[in-house]
């Protein structure tokens, strides 16, 4: 409330908002201040958050001034500024988010680059995709974009999440190339008819909930976080599942905690895969297990 009767009576130029807004955001305690600052006041300007600094002595209208004073009233709350603009970046591709899915992670760019490497690398003429938990089928919908070749899957259990990966799909004109299906795991798909697994199920522990951030745990789904006891209940039954799906020399690559690699990698080894490997994100902590079915 502060924010809007401060922006109705004094901001004037992009400056001062981008300064006042990061003052509220400091004050509330939402992580990254500035940034989540200068993501809103792009979000209001209709550009990219980049372009926000070329445009600093840029008067703001009345209209934009009361835009942002709703939108940094809702991040003040610790509503992610992704859902708040309804929408994010992810490889290079504007993916629409909102609380239907989780909000797609720096993270997860590095599995789904890695996966475009291999495939690159190994020459595979048509590779069958399957990402598992698609969410906003960012990474089905960023490997399609990669790889103009290849069958890609995009699965979700819940019919909702999977109603916007399709949205996402039909505004990035992916459609054609992405198959979405409902479905719980890799239940009912054939034997080796597979030669890539991606997923990025919940891995949190049931018992770390609570320990979560205001951002995470009050607004994004728990179902897309939520990993049962051990963190990795569903990554256990997706192993094996996986193993079979895939086609000799098939590869899977699931996205975990920054604790789980071990963890992980006796599973995948216990499912059959050799060899299997752990591989760190841009933070150097363990975030991707990659097993080969040999």
């Amino acid at each position: 409330m502060l924010m809007t009767t401060t922006l109705d009576n004094h901001v004037r130029t992009v400056l001062s908002a981008l300064t006042e807004t990061e003052q509220v955001m400091t004050a509330a305690s939402v992580p990254s201040p500035r940034l989540a600052a200068e993501w809103l006041v792009a979000g209001v300007l209709g550009c990219p958050r980049l372009a926000v600094f070329t445009r600093s002595d840029t008067a703001l209208t009345e209209p934009e001034q009361v835009l942002l004073g709703a939108y940094t009233a809702r991040a003040a709350r610790h509503e992610p500024v992704q859902y708040i603009l309804g929408e994010t970046e992810f490889m290079g591709l504007r993916i629409g988010c909102d609380p239907r899915a989780l909000i797609p992670r720096p993270e997860t760019e590095v599995m789904t680059a890695m996966v475009v490497d291999d495939l690159r690398r190994s020459g595979s003429a048509h590779p069958a995709i399957v990402d598992v938990g698609t969410g906003t089928g960012c990474v089905a919908l960023a490997l399609a974009a990669a790889l103009p070749q290849a069958r890609v899957t995009a699965l979700d259990v819940d019919a909702s999440t999977l109603a916007l990966a399709r949205e996402n799909g039909k505004q990035l004109e992916l459609s054609d190339r992405v198959h979405f299906q409902q479905g719980d795991l890799l239940a009912g798909f054939d034997d080796a008819s597979a030669d890539v697994i991606v997923a990025n199920l919940p891995y949190i522990a049931t018992d770390e909930w609570a320990t979560l951030s205001v951002g995470v745990r009050d607004f994004e789904p728990r179902r897309a976080l939520d990993g049962g006891v051990s963190g990795l209940d569903y990554i256990e039954r997706l192993a094996v599942q996986a193993f079979s799906v895939l086609v000799p020399e098939g590869r899977i690559y699931l996205e975990i905690g920054a604790d789980q690699g071990p963890s992980a990698h006796a599973l995948l080894e216990a499912a059959g895969f050799s060899p299997v490997s752990i591989h760190s994100d841009w933070t150097r902590r363990d975030r991707i297990v990659k097993g080969v079915k040999s």
